[in-house]
């Protein structure tokens, strides 16, 4: 028996790495149980037993607890043999991880300060979110969340997420700059269900042209995703992406051009590799 804590948002980007994950492989025997995370659900004590870090989501096989949204998509990958997300061949497989190792270290952080900069900042209730910091454990992310709605676009953090979504991006264009469909080549996997939702909220907040304007094979990479059922079934309502009254795109619109601002000036002034 497969049971799945999670958030039931679009903006939530591990749990939808998951939720991507599942779809792809076709596991449809799961119970949900879905968490609010404006609620503090994840803070609820029944939950830290399962998960101390509060963190989301969590998976539950037969009794066996599994953290980390990347390492619950490998673990699923592995349940059933077809479709296979990951590569037959060992080195692969190597270059996959490293991927999806980059994507956790420096693509979740980077999507979470440009949502809390932009969503969380301008749409979110100031005394919600201080009464959510008052149960958050990680000290990195407690600053970092802060960073970013006290200081805004000033935020340190907020660099840091725009440089990182800078070199991912370049990394990709290169890679998928001999026609390949993907990024591990002619197979679809793990490398896409677990940064497509990240990618999402980018295109949510209307930031994600600023990077992709120059970089046609990630856009070509990026509409191929984008039409994949199992990304389309992320969305909260219909026509989400493209609602331009949602709390994402009015956020991420009220602060585009300054975005692409710091992001000339990272590229002008950090060298780049």
């Amino acid at each position: 028996m497969l049971k799945l804590y999670y958030l039931e948002e679009a903006d939530s980007i591990c749990s939808n790495r998951v939720l991507m994950t599942l779809a792809e492989k076709g596991i449809d025997d799961w119970i949900p149980q879905n968490l609010v995370l404006l609620n503090r659900d994840q803070f609820k004590p029944e939950y830290l037993k399962l998960n101390p870090k509060a963190q989301v989501p969590t998976l539950v096989h037969d009794g066996n607890v599994i953290r980390e949204s990347s390492i619950i998509c490998d673990y699923l990958d592995d349940l059933t043999p077809d479709p296979a997300l990951k590569p037959k061949d060992p080195a692969d497989r190597a270059y996959l991880r490293e991927w999806i190792k980059d994507s956790d270290e420096s693509g979740y952080q980077a999507t979470a300060s440009l949502n809390f900069v932009t969503k969380f900042r301008l749409e979110v209730p100031r005394e919600q979110l201080v009464e959510r910091w008052k149960k958050v454990p990680d000290i990195d992310r407690l600053h970092r969340q802060q960073s970013c709605v006290f200081e805004g676009l000033k935020s340190p953090y907020v660099l840091r997420a725009i440089g990182a979504w800078e070199r991912t991006f370049k990394k990709m264009e290169e890679t998928l700059s001999d026609g390949r469909p993907w990024i591990m080549g002619e197979q679809f996997t793990l490398v896409e269900t677990t940064s497509a939702p990240f990618v999402k909220v980018l295109e949510m907040l209307r930031l994600l042209d600023i990077w992709l304007d120059d970089r046609p094979n990630v856009q070509r990479w990026w509409e191929s995703v984008a039409v994949r059922q199992s990304y389309k079934d992320l969305e909260e309502y219909p026509g989400q992406s493209e609602d331009d009254d949602a709390p994402h795109a009015k956020a991420g619109a009220a602060v585009a051009n300054k975005i692409g601002e710091l992001l000339e000036h990272y590229r002008t002034t950090i060298p780049q590799l």
